[in-house]
């Protein structure tokens, strides 16, 4: 590759700048703010998931029926999950994870995230099925 001259370089770089339109100015600075607008929305509806999904497991005792599960073993009525609603909140989480490092979180507040995903992976993975006790 051959580079331009020492001559041919002062020339362009001596050349005015070019004055650009207003209009362009005001469609950056409204794409910009649409942007931070929807990078807001994203991270609040993207914590809201992290809170439900952290908050269900505290909450799940106050909507069961205590007489139910004295006469049936807990794992009878734990929902299951399919494949898909796990891959659901594992993305849900890993956007929040990404949105938290592009602001600048904190350790602490990244950390609890990482807990979650890392415990619903877990959980995702088969296990062997335990045989089931007849106490009849």
């Amino acid at each position: 590759m051959i580079e331009p001259s020492t001559q041919v370089r002062q020339e362009l770089h001596d050349l005015p700048e070019i004055p650009l339109p207003d209009a362009l100015w005001r469609r950056v600075e409204a794409g910009r703010r649409l942007k931070i607008r929807q990078r807001k929305l994203f991270t609040g509806i993207a914590s809201l998931a992290l809170v439900a999904v952290l908050a269900t497991p505290l909450l799940a005792p106050l909507f069961t029926d205590t007489d139910v599960l004295r006469s049936e073993p807990l794992a009878v009525h734990q929902p299951v999950r399919s494949e898909q609603d796990v891959h659901a909140e594992l993305h849900a989480i890993d956007r929040a994870l990404q949105a938290a490092y592009d602001r600048g979180a904190s350790d602490a507040e990244i950390a609890p995230m990482w807990v979650v995903r890392n415990t619903l992976l877990a959980d995702s993975q088969p296990r062997p099925a335990k045989p089931r006790i007849d106490r009849s």
